[in-house]
């Protein structure tokens, strides 16, 4: 049947011409996305430790055995006794002091009183032996009397205020020290932290506890050297910790120290972050994560980082345009770990191809799926 064999041919015909269509536009399957604006905020992450702003580390001015000490986390107030140290032997050495001032004291009164005593007798006894009522002998025993209580009287005279100056110098370095027994708030705080128990000795100069203001905190933060010359005075900071997960506290950097040191190998500088109040939660010693905010705006036109491409002329995306990938060139902003703005070369609503790609080329045609879509 002649009329059925061209129609076979016919059919083989167009599955042939079918066949070579295929093999000159072979469709690759692309994820696209859309070019939106929204808002882009630039962050260098990293992590710092909190510290109190105002902040006393408390150390002995006595040695001794400590009899009292408050535990970590009492609130003080300025004046409060926050330390007090066995006063009892300084005690002691100020009571023998003053023993030895009053001694010293008495003994030369003593002596002028026996001077002048001494001294009348002599008198009356030079008129007795004028009126020959007393013998030579006697007389010369009066005088020699009076030139021992003389000698006496003058030896103290001289030595005395010399040893009660001495004394009145050791009494008030004693009461310093035992006024020393007793610690006292410069200023109200919260006690963080303690080196010493009831019962323990202290010497001179041996730290015992930390005092701070905790609705004053800071975070001392690690600026890697890469980002030192991003990161400026008066940026905003977001603090999170691992111990309070989905809480978040603000902060704004206050002093960038322009430092560069070897820190767990990484080189980096520090920055001073004070947190803005309420700081309940975060406690000195703490260490947080770090996300301080370098650029940012409310509308920025803006596709995933893995959208943009790299060339030795520039920058470009693969746009869909009617099934067919057009290769554009893009103008580039901001740039986060996961996005980046498009200045120029994209309006919003434009599809882009999603990276990684392998040999697609300018007015390729594609099978697009959108991100998220099955």
């Amino acid at each position: 049947m002649p009329g059925n064999r061209w129609v076979v041919a016919a059919g083989f015909l167009l599955l042939a011409l079918g066949l070579v269509w295929c093999a000159r536009e072979p469709l690759s399957q692309v994820e696209v996305v859309r070019a939106v604006y929204a808002p882009i905020e630039v962050t260098v992450a990293t992590n710092g430790t909190v510290e109190p702003i105002a902040k006393a580390p408390v150390r002995s001015r006595l040695d001794g055995r400590v009899v009292e000490v408050p535990d970590p986390g009492v609130k003080v107030e300025l004046g409060d006794v926050i330390l007090r140290i066995d006063a009892g032997p300084v005690e002691s050495e100020w009571a023998t002091a003053r023993s030895l001032r009053l001694a010293a004291q008495d003994s030369l009164r003593a002596a002028e009183d026996h001077f002048e005593r001494v001294q009348k007798r002599a008198e009356t006894d030079a008129m007795l032996f004028e009126a020959e009522a007393l013998t030579r002998h006697a007389l010369d025993e009066s005088r020699a009397e009076l030139r021992e209580a003389a000698a006496q009287f003058r030896h103290l005279e001289g030595a005395v205020p010399l040893q009660v100056e001495a004394l009145d110098l050791r009494i008030a370095e004693l009461v310093a020290r035992r006024d020393a027994s007793s610690l006292r708030a410069t200023f109200a705080g919260t006690v963080y932290r303690t080196h010493v128990k009831v019962g323990e000795s202290v010497r001179v100069g041996d730290p015992v506890l930390h005092v701070a203001d905790l609705g004053r905190l800071r975070v001392r933060t690690n600026i890697d050297q890469v980002d030192l010359g991003r990161v400026a005075v008066g940026q905003s900071v977001r603090i999170e910790s691992n111990a309070y997960p989905g809480r978040a506290w603000r902060a704004q950097m206050a002093e960038v120290i322009p430092n560069v040191a070897l820190k767990d190998s990484r080189r980096v500088a520090e920055g001073l972050a004070e947190v803005e109040p309420p700081t309940e939660g975060l406690v000195p010693g703490m260490t947080v994560d770090v996300e301080i905010l370098i650029d940012s705006s409310p509308r920025a036109l803006q596709v995933p980082i893995e959208a943009v491409f790299s060339d030795p002329v520039g920058s470009h995306v693969y746009r869909l345009d009617d099934g067919r990938v057009r290769e554009t060139r893009v103008r580039l902003g901001r740039a986060t770990v996961s996005s980046v703005e498009v200045l120029e070369g994209l309006a919003d609503g434009d599809w882009v191809v999603l990276g990684p790609l392998s040999n697609l080329s300018d007015g390729d045609a594609v099978k697009a799926q959108k991100r998220g879509d099955g």
